[in-house]
């Protein structure tokens, strides 16, 4: 299978203190709280100055009121329907699409309590006006394909497909090596396809990571990020392919300003190539198919 026409998606993890609410401490939940907001908003500002509409994997929990975790510190960690409605009501339509409800390990818990976090997430977001048809699993957790069907996904967020995930299967340790070795040299990135599942739902894998710039992986540049994106882009051009970049908010918590201006600098590349009717920006539910 190949898409129509290559195409350019984003999809963005939305969690707050969700996505770390097993490990939480001070500083993350201080993050969540304080840089989170901005942080979206100035993203949003940006994907309607390029005309970008992207996916967003949404914790529904967010959306409760009443969540287990809304007590535990700041409740703006753990509750924040201000972000989806500023979201929701931007000039560009974007997409929410599920990333369940709490956030829980799929590989570590049974097929009762994944039906029950998806019943919770399908009820807060329909009394939100929400309907998705887009499941990225947590902590990118590939577990329970057979569920989706009972919940109306049609499409799913896959693995990178980069060679330096291939040596994560084997040593972790090593994987996160290459990991930052990868983004601190600037080698090609892929393109990828969607690929039709078994269970008949469509697969999407990520390209890349935008990575974030603290700790260890400080010697990574915005020249080499933009040079790996572009080779990417061309590569899902020269292909008829998609190239899929994904990251958090907290991606930019570290160096935001260099964050955002890369970003601001892969959007005016693909809008180039946009112009010149070599690529469209899609949703991950608008990615078409010719056999």
């Amino acid at each position: 299978m190949k898409i129509k026409k290559a195409s350019f998606s984003i999809s963005i993890d939305l969690e707050l203190a969700w996505g770390v609410w097993d490990i939480i401490n001070p500083t993350l939940l201080k993050n969540a709280t304080n840089l989170e907001r901005e942080i979206v908003n100035n993203l949003l500002n940006i994907f309607e100055d390029y005309l970008t509409p992207v996916t967003w994997a949404t914790v529904a929990a967010l959306l409760d009121s009443n969540n287990k975790m809304v007590n535990f510190g700041d409740k703006k960690a753990w509750y924040a329907p201000d972000i989806i409605e500023n979201i929701l009501n931007s000039k560009i339509k974007h997409l929410i699409a599920s990333h369940s409800y709490s956030h829980i390990n799929f590989k570590e818990n049974n097929k009762n309590v994944i039906c029950e976090d998806f019943e919770k997430a399908e009820y807060y977001f329909k009394i939100h006006n929400i309907k998705t048809d887009v499941l990225i699993f947590p902590r990118n957790q590939i577990e329970h394909l057979d569920l989706l069907n009972k919940f109306n996904y049609k499409f799913y967020r896959g693995l990178d497909k980069s060679w330096y995930k291939e040596i994560s299967k084997y040593n972790k340790f090593l994987g996160k090596v290459a990991n930052i070795s990868d983004k601190i040299l600037p080698i090609a990135t892929n393109s990828i396809k969607p690929t039709m599942h078994q269970s008949g739902l469509v697969e999407i894998p990520t390209s890349m990571l935008l990575i974030s710039r603290n700790g260890f992986k400080i010697p990574v540049t915005n020249n080499n990020m933009l040079f790996k994106v572009k080779k990417g882009i061309e590569a899902a051009i020269k292909k008829n392919e998609c190239f899929h970049l994904w990251f958090h908010p907290s991606n930019f918590y570290f160096k935001s300003k260099k964050q955002f201006e890369l970003l601001k600098d892969i959007l005016k590349f693909v809008n180039s190539k946009r112009e010149k009717g070599l690529i469209d920006i899609k949703l991950l539910n608008e990615l078409s198919f010719v056999n």
